[in-house]
C-alpha cells in the first residue's frame, strides 16, 4: 500500500513539474454558415466550411536554444457535434517535436503538408473558409474529379522539417510508411519568401495515394497595394492514371469600412476538360479581432445537372 502511494505522489510531483515548466495554449475557433454550397445536391443547409477545431499546444524551453513541443488539433461539426473529417479525432495534427533558434524544426506524427503551408492556403483570399473555395483547387481536390484529391492537406506518419532565414522559409516531408501495400511513400517540399507587401510561394508532393505517378505542383503569389490585395494561383499534376489536372485562381481583398471585400475565379480542368468555373463574391464584418460575420454568393457554371449552380451563404466566425 505503500509503495502504491509513493509511486503515485512520485508521478503527481513530475507532472506538477513538467507543468510548471511547460506552456500549454488551449486555442480553436466554431464557425457556422447558413445556405447551400454549388456542386452539391439542392436544399438548405448548416454546414462548417473553415473546419471547426479544438486544439492544445504546448513548449518547454530546454535551454541552448533548442524548445520541445507538442499539438493536438480536434475538428468537429458545429451543426451537429459529430467529429469533423471522419472518424480521425485529431484531424488538424498530432506530432511532437523539436526545434532550434538557428537550426529550425522536426516534427514527428500527422501535420500539415509543407506544399500546402507554403503555397496552396497562400493562393486563396477566402483562406479555405467559405464557399469561395469549398472545393479546395489548389490542392488538386474538385467534386468532378475522381480518383480523390491530387494533393493533400496531411500526411500521417510523418517525419517534417522546418526552418526560416531572412524572409525564406523552406518546409520538407516525408511519410515513414508506404500508403497501402507496396505502394509508394508520400513526400513534398515547399517553400516560400515574404517581404514586406510582397509573398511567393512554391510546393510540389508526390504519391499522396500511395501510387507512383499521382503527383501535384503548386504556385502561389500575393501582393498588398494597402487599398486592395492581389491573389494568384496555380495548380498542375496528374493522378494515378495518369489523367491530369490543373487549377488556376485569381482573387482580392479589399478593406471597406470595419471589414473586408472578397472575391475569386476559381478554374479547374481535368483532362482539358473544364469542370468548375467558380465566381465567388463576400463580405467579411469584423466585430472584433476575434468575431466576425460574412455573406457570400457564388456561381459555378460547371455544375452538373441535379447540383446547385448558385450558392450562399450567411456565416459566424468566433475564435479563441
Amino acid at each position: 500500500m505503500k509503495a502504491h502511494v509513493v509511486v503515485g505522489v512520485t508521478a503527481l510531483v513530475c507532472t506538477a513539474s513538467a507543468w510548471a515548466q511547460s506552456s500549454v495554449t488551449a486555442f480553436g475557433f466554431i464557425e457556422a454558415q447558413v445556405g447551400r454550397q454549388t456542386q452539391n445536391t439542392p436544399g438548405t443547409k448548416l454546414f462548417d466550411m473553415g473546419g471547426s477545431r479544438l486544439g492544445f499546444k504546448g513548449d518547454e524551453d530546454l535551454g541552448g536554444g533548442l524548445t520541445a513541443s507538442f499539438y493536438l488539433e480536434h475538428r468537429l461539426n458545429p451543426d451537429d457535434g459529430t467529429v469533423g473529417g471522419g472518424a480521425t479525432f485529431w484531424k488538424g495534427g498530432s506530432w511532437v517535436g523539436l526545434s532550434s533558434s538557428t537550426l529550425g524544426s522536426v516534427k514527428l506524427g500527422r501535420w500539415w503538408s509543407q506544399a500546402f503551408l507554403k503555397s496552396q492556403y497562400a493562393a486563396d483570399p477566402f483562406g479555405m473558409g467559405t464557399l469561395g473555395e469549398g472545393t479546395y483547387g489548389t490542392v488538386g481536390c474538385g467534386p468532378a474529379f475522381v480518383g480523390g484529391c491530387l494533393g493533400t492537406f496531411w500526411v500521417n506518419n510523418s517525419v517534417s522539417y522546418e526552418n526560416s532565414v531572412a524572409g525564406f522559409s523552406f518546409g520538407a516531408q516525408v511519410s515513414a510508411e508506404a500508403v497501402g501495400a507496396g505502394g509508394k511513400r508520400p513526400a513534398n517540399i515547399g517553400l516560400s519568401y515574404a517581404n514586406g507587401p510582397l509573398y511567393v510561394g512554391v510546393g510540389y508532393e508526390v504519391s499522396n495515394d500511395g501510387s507512383e505517378d499521382a503527383n501535384w505542383g503548386s504556385l502561389a503569389a500575393n501582393y498588398d497595394f494597402g487599398a486592395v490585395k492581389l491573389y494568384g494561383g496555380y495548380g498542375s499534376g496528374q493522378d494515378a492514371a495518369k489523367v491530369s489536372r490543373k487549377n488556376a485562381v485569381l482573387g482580392f481583398s479589399a478593406p471597406v469600412g470595419s471589414g473586408a471585400v472578397i472575391g475569386s475565379y476559381n478554374l479547374q480542368d481535368q483532362d482539358s476538360v473544364r469542370v468548375q468555373q467558380l465566381l465567388s463574391l463576400g463580405y467579411r464584418y469584423d466585430l472584433s479581432k476575434r468575431t466576425n460575420v460574412f455573406a457570400v454568393v457564388a456561381n459555378d457554371n460547371k455544375a452538373p445537372a441535379g447540383t446547385n449552380k448558385s450558392g450562399y451563404a450567411l456565416g459566424l466566425f468566433h475564435s479563441f
